[in-house]
């Protein structure tokens, strides 16, 4: 579909448009990753005896009850109850006060994560804080885990 567009808008506007076409695309994939990004950061679904991953749950995503996101994004940031009910409409989607909360809206947290030394300080500390300093059961990349350990405490 993407190709039948863009081809459209080329036949329709000239070959002018491509490199707008092109910017679009760009930043769309790049804030879908970074919103992605911002709602998984280093939480991870442990795995059980049989092998097999724990059940998908509102613990397993960062939340946020920013109104702001709420109204522009359609309930975005409830992105927690819907790992815990991945039928529920997103008009229905609650917040969830179990799950770890972001500090801010998804705008804020955006840009954050833009600025990864800012995030690893506004959000690794939460991120221990969420498994009760247990850094063994966060997603966190081993050649960090001794940094983040001494910065905040807890257990490798």
């Amino acid at each position: 579909m993407t190709v039948v567009l863009f081809a459209a808008l080329a036949i329709g506007f000239g070959p002018v448009v491509l490199p707008y076409l092109l910017i679009q695309a760009v930043l769309g994939f790049s804030l879908l990753e970074v919103v992605n990004y911002l709602e998984h950061y280093g939480l991870l679904r442990q795995k059980q005896e049989d092998g097999r991953y724990e059940r998908c749950r509102a613990e397993h995503s960062w939340n946020s009850n920013s109104i702001a996101s709420n109204v522009l994004l359609y309930h975005l940031q409830r992105h927690s109850d819907h790992h815990a009910n991945p039928t529920r409409r997103y008009q229905a989607l609650r917040h969830v006060e179990e799950a770890p909360q972001l500090p801010t809206g998804y705008a804020g947290m955006i840009v954050l994560a833009w600025i990864p030394p800012l995030w690893r300080r506004v959000m690794d500390h939460r991120l221990i804080e969420h498994y009760g300093g247990d850094a063994s059961r966060a997603n966190i990349q081993p050649s960090a885990r001794k940094r983040i350990l001494a910065r905040y405490g807890g257990a490798a």
